[in-house]
C-alpha cells in the first residue's frame, strides 16, 4: 500500500493510503464528498559512495560531490564576511 496525496478545493490536502493511484477520489471529510484530483508530488535522491577498505569496522558512506558543496559553503561564507 502506498500513501498519495489529494487536494479537495474545500478542505485543502489529505493523504491517502491506496494499492493504485487514483485520478479522483472523493472527499471523506466531514462527509463532504466532493470530487479531489490527485496530487503529484516528486521523490528525491542523493547518490553516496561507500567507503571501506576491508580493515575498517564499517563502512563510510558520503555524499559523492561534497567537497563542491562545501567549497561552495566556504566560498561563499568567505564573501559574506569579507565586509
Amino acid at each position: 500500500m502506498a500513501w498519495f496525496t489529494f487536494e479537495c478545493p474545500k478542505h485543502g490536502q489529505f493523504r491517502l493510503g491506496l494499492e493504485k493511484r487514483a485520478k479522483a477520489v472523493p472527499c471523506f471529510t466531514h462527509g463532504c464528498m466532493q470530487v479531489c484530483s490527485n496530487v503529484v508530488k516528486t521523490g528525491s535522491i542523493s547518490v553516496v559512495e561507500s567507503l571501506d577498505n576491508g580493515a575498517m569496522a564499517r563502512k563510510v558512506e558520503r555524499l559523492h560531490n561534497i567537497e563542491e558543496i562545501m567549497n561552495d559553503r566556504a566560498d561563499k561564507h568567505s564573501s559574506e564576511n569579507e565586509e
